[in-house]
């Protein structure tokens, strides 16, 4: 009785030459057998394998036959071809050793493509920050040219060009804070600035009585767009007041998407969350202080000081000077520099204690030298002074949570967030760490 398939179809796995000799001649000891096969994956010349040819997978084609099997030293390189077709593999240099060899993706996208989001919401957000910073700049342009046309000494035609020049400064503050919260995935800062387009929306309200009195002959004055001051100033809050609604809507689909992708990279420690929110909130004061600050630095020096005053120059100087202080503490609290922090801390004491003082001589002075201008310089510096309070509070809160772990958390952001490898197959971000299952 013959076997189902002939010999031939088997290839001699046989590695030992047998000899003429007697049984007894070739029998191993069993102590020389467990020296010799006691690393089993070790370099040796009597471990092979064959791959075996059965009739019954050569008839289902080469697909089903098994590969050949290779040393454990060697390295075999993937054929492009393959590696082409394959979509989860995450070694492409070589098989046959673990852990696979991790290589760095390089962000081969331009620098303006990084700045436009991924997500609809955040799309809609930026362009309606957009609209709103382009439609308000035109109009406060056209009413700053019909304010020079109709130039006269009052004091009421000197600061109106600083008030249009304010409002058109906080837009484009606006709008950078709206890039800078979608690129850094602060659900907080959308908070700010929603608080922030409403003071727009309040501001715009009150300036409308102020500049219709201010240019006397509104309708009769030439300008680049032939439409009524009264219009013009109706137009900004109505503007305003949209995009408020805008950015509530959106603000609150951005939050939910945010949530997930900061879950994603945190994790469910409940400790990191709280420190992470706490540095969000910390960041925020630290961007906002910047906006009062200038504001404020900008009228005293325009509408205030002379350049005969020493406390001109002093202003000046201590302009540029503040916002490197506020840089100083973004970078403190980012890179956990217990130093750097004590200092901005020092720096928010003495600035408080030079907004107290321009507020005392602003209470002081309302009724001869703040006469026309008071109101604008009690916000920005009551605005300071409460920023101030706050960020200093802030500080000791985000100085405490150093060493505890957020500064690595934000590093594991910087390398996955804004290194976004996109796999070509499903142009979904791929996977950094080749041994983790990811479900982005």
């Amino acid at each position: 009785m013959s076997a189902p398939y002939g010999y031939d179809a088997y290839p001699n796995t046989h590695h030992i030459n047998y000899s003429s000799h007697s049984q007894d001649d070739v029998k191993v000891g069993f102590d020389d057998l467990i020296d010799e096969y006691s690393r089993p994956y070790a370099a040796n010349a009597n471990h092979q394998t064959f791959a075996v040819t059965a009739p019954a997978m050569e008839s289902r084609g080469p697909d089903h036959r098994r590969g050949p099997s290779f040393p454990l030293g060697q390295k075999v390189t993937i054929a492009e071809g393959t590696k082409a077709m394959s979509d989860d593999t995450h070694d492409h240099s070589t098989i046959g050793a673990y852990p696979p060899i991790t290589t760095g993706m390089k962000d081969t996208q331009p620098f303006w493509r990084k700045l436009i989001p991924e997500s609809l919401a955040c799309r809609l957000y930026l362009l309606t920050v957009l609209l709103e910073t382009i439609v308000d700049l035109v109009i406060e342009g056209e009413l700053y040219t019909r304010l020079d046309l109709t130039y006269s000494s009052s004091a009421a035609s000197k600061k109106m060009p600083v008030y249009l020049s304010i409002f058109a400064m906080a837009h484009v503050f606006q709008f950078a804070m709206a890039i800078d919260a979608v690129y850094a995935r602060n659900t907080l800062q959308f908070l700010f600035l929603t608080g922030f387009n409403l003071a727009l929306l309040i501001y715009s309200v009150i300036q409308i009585a102020e500049i219709r009195q201010t240019i006397l002959s509104s309708d009769d004055s030439d300008g680049l767009i032939n439409v009524s001051v009264s219009v013009l100033t109706t137009i900004i809050p109505i503007v305003v007041a949209v995009a408020e609604l805008a950015y509530i809507l959106l603000g609150w689909k951005i939050y939910h998407e945010f949530g997930w992708k900061v879950y994603k990279f945190l994790g469910a420690d409940r400790r990191i969350k709280k420190m992470y929110a706490n540095f969000q909130i910390y960041e925020c004061l630290v961007k906002f202080d910047v906006f009062f600050w200038a504001g404020f630095s900008v009228q005293f020096i325009w509408l205030v000081l002379s350049k005969d005053d020493w406390e001109y120059y002093v202003t000046c100087a201590a302009l540029p000077l503040s916002v490197l202080l506020l840089v100083e503490g973004h970078l403190a609290a980012r890179h956990e520099n217990k130093w750097m922090m004590a200092t901005f801390m020092s720096g928010c004491v003495g600035a408080m204690v030079y907004f107290v003082y321009k507020l005392t001589k602003v209470f002081m002075y309302m009724d001869d030298q703040f006469a026309n201008i008071w109101k604008s310089l009690v916000i920005f510096s009551g605005g300071a002074i409460i920023l101030l309070v706050f960020t200093f509070a802030m500080s000791i809160v985000v100085m405490q949570n150093f060493g505890r772990g957020l500064k690595d958390a934000l590093a594991r952001r910087n390398n996955t967030y804004h290194v976004r490898g996109v796999s070509k197959s499903h142009g979904r971000a791929a996977s950094l760490n080749p041994n983790r299952m990811s479900i982005d």
